[in-house]
C-alpha cells in the first residue's frame, strides 16, 4: 500500500464504495476490506466459472441464444444499478463472472462512478468497450454503460471486441 500511486489506491477506494452500497444478486457480493501494513484485501464472492471473456477463449463464441441469457442477466444488473445512479464504466466480458449454476454478475468496479459526478480529467476503461463520450472525456451517463455492453455483445458472439 505504500507505494501505490494515489490514483490506483482512489479507484480502489471508489470500488470498495460501490461494492459496499450496492448489494444486488447480479453484482458480485462484497464481504468485507482487510487491511495489511503492506495489502489491501477485498474479499468478494467466489465466481467459481471465471469470466465470460475467459470462456469464450477457451470454448470458442457463444451461440446467440446463451448471448441473449447472459445479457439478460447483465441488463437487470445494469438497470438496477443505473436506477440507483451508479455507471458500471468498464462492461466488457472480463468484469461479466459467472457462478457455477450459470448465473452472470457485474464484477470490477474500479472506474465505476455516480451520475452526478464531475467531468472526468482522464480517460478510464478498456478502450475497444469504450463509448465514444468516454474516450473524449465528456461526462458519461447510462448510455456509456448499454454501449460498452453492445460490445461486449459483439465480443461474446465473435470472439473479439469491436474493431479489434
Amino acid at each position: 500500500i505504500r507505494d501505490v500511486p494515489v490514483a490506483r489506491l482512489q479507484a480502489v477506494q471508489t470500488e470498495i464504495e460501490v461494492l459496499h452500497t450496492m448489494q444486488h444478486e447480479k453484482i458480485v457480493h462484497y464481504f468485507e476490506t482487510i487491511r495489511t501494513d503492506s495489502h489491501l484485501y477485498l474479499v468478494l464472492e467466489y465466481m467459481e466459472n471465471g469470466s465470460l471473456a475467459g470462456v469464450v477463449r477457451k470454448y470458442g463464441c457463444f451461440p446467440e441464444a446463451l448471448v441473449a441469457m447472459y445479457m439478460r442477466q447483465v441488463l437487470d444488473g445494469l438497470e438496477w444499478l443505473h436506477s440507483h445512479g451508479v455507471c458500471h464504466g468498464d462492461v466488457k466480458g472480463a468484469n461479466l463472472l459467472i457462478t457455477k449454476e450459470g448465473h452472470v454478475k457485474l464484477a470490477d468496479f474500479g472506474v465505476a462512478g455516480r451520475l452526478s459526478d464531475a467531468l472526468p480529467s482522464t480517460v478510464v476503461g478498456t478502450p475497444y468497450w469504450m463509448a465514444p463520450e468516454i474516450i473524449e472525456m465528456s461526462h458519461f451517463t447510462t448510455a456509456s454503460d448499454i454501449w460498452s455492453l453492445g460490445c461486449t455483445v459483439l465480443e461474446l458472439l465473435t470472439g473479439e471486441p469491436p474493431y479489434y
